[in-house]
């Protein structure tokens, strides 16, 4: 088992804390290709002490986000969402480039705990 931390935004925690975003979405990296099923990840809120310990169950790995979106049964957070309003809020979070150039990895959490 390995610990993995990763800065997150208040909204993304508060989404995380109740159970609302069980799916926390990344550029495939050297970092992220390396969590595995069990692994730990501690979601620090940016600028804040809040944090979330949560317990990885699974990982999906994507070759685009057009592949991201015909399976988007596991984005439970963002189903309301146009396909242009996905990939637009993506861009604005890595990169246009970044996410054109990169595949993206699906981090399916368990929250354990939070911490204050």
């Amino acid at each position: 088992m390995e610990v993995y931390n990763y800065n997150i935004y208040k909204n993304v925690y508060d989404d995380m804390k109740c159970g609302k975003k069980t799916v926390e979405f990344r550029l495939l990296n050297e970092k992220s290709e390396k969590i595995k099923i069990g692994d730990i990840i501690y979601f620090k809120v940016v600028n804040s002490d809040l944090i979330l310990k949560t317990t990885v169950i699974d990982k999906f790995i994507y070759n685009d986000i057009d592949d991201l979106w015909n399976h988007k049964e596991v984005l439970n957070n963002v189903l309301n969402y146009t396909k242009e309003q996905f990939k637009s809020t993506f861009y604005e979070i890595f990169g246009k480039d970044n996410v054109l150039n990169s595949k993206i990895v699906g981090i399916k959490i368990c929250v354990q705990e939070n911490k204050v």
